[in-house]
């Protein structure tokens, strides 16, 4: 038995699980229901945080479901490896869920807003989530002791400037993944050389704005 427990199955948590259920029948993704109860707890605890700390936008249950939860996920597919950098990760998105249903990888959630990363740290200790590790500090000046095998951005900033940002990483062949909504070809074609970019369409239920995955890598 899990020694994470979820929220009370009251008409929220009911409400959550079962979009949280369809969308992740519908993206492919199998999980175990520990791991269902801790993505909702996750949810939970953003919630209350979110009351003084003011750490999302995003507060109706079904959207913070779809929003947070399932677009996150949809990052699983392009990952490979076993060690992430998840770069201006804000309440730790997409790094939480992608740690919750890949605990045999590790992540570390950097962020330079210090509440944010004191909230992770208590996402840490109440979920038990070994496999992530929350810095404060910006991606330009990131040191850590191993290049890690792909650096994560959500809806940062351009893509010009995350790839100076990440040029270190870059030139060492760490790609970078960059979580977008509408990319256009101006930000596509500011990516100066020698950087390519290769762009896949993101599919999540519940979200009918195009959400994509730009892949940079050093050519």
């Amino acid at each position: 038995m899990s020694e994470i427990q979820g929220p009370e199955p009251g008409p929220e948590f009911i409400a959550q699980r079962a979009v949280l259920d369809a969308g992740l029948e519908k993206m492919g993704i199998r999980t175990g229901p520990d791991q269902r109860d801790q993505l909702l707890a996750f949810l939970a605890l953003l919630q209350r945080w979110n009351r003084a700390y003011n750490l999302t936008a995003i507060v109706e249950p079904g959207e913070m479901v779809a929003r947070h939860l399932l677009d996150s996920l949809s990052l699983l597919p392009y990952l490979s490896g076993g060690r992430f950098l998840d770069a201006g990760t804000g309440p730790g998105l997409p790094g939480v869920p992608l740690a919750i249903v890949c605990p045999d990888r590790a992540f570390v959630l950097l962020d330079s807003n210090g509440k944010k990363v004191r909230f992770l740290r208590q996402v840490r200790r109440e979920l038990g989530l070994v496999n992530i590790e929350p810095v404060q500090g910006r991606l330009e000046n990131c040191s850590v002791d191993h290049p890690p095998d792909a650096v994560l951005a959500r809806a940062l900033a351009p893509l010009e400037r995350l790839v100076h940002w990440s040029q270190r990483w870059l030139d060492l062949g760490v790609p970078l993944l960059a979580m977008k909504g509408d990319l256009s070809q101006s930000e596509l074609q500011a990516v100066p050389e020698p950087y390519n970019v290769r762009v896949n369409e993101l599919k999540i239920p519940g979200l009918s704005a195009r959400r994509c995955l730009a892949t940079v890598e050093k050519r």
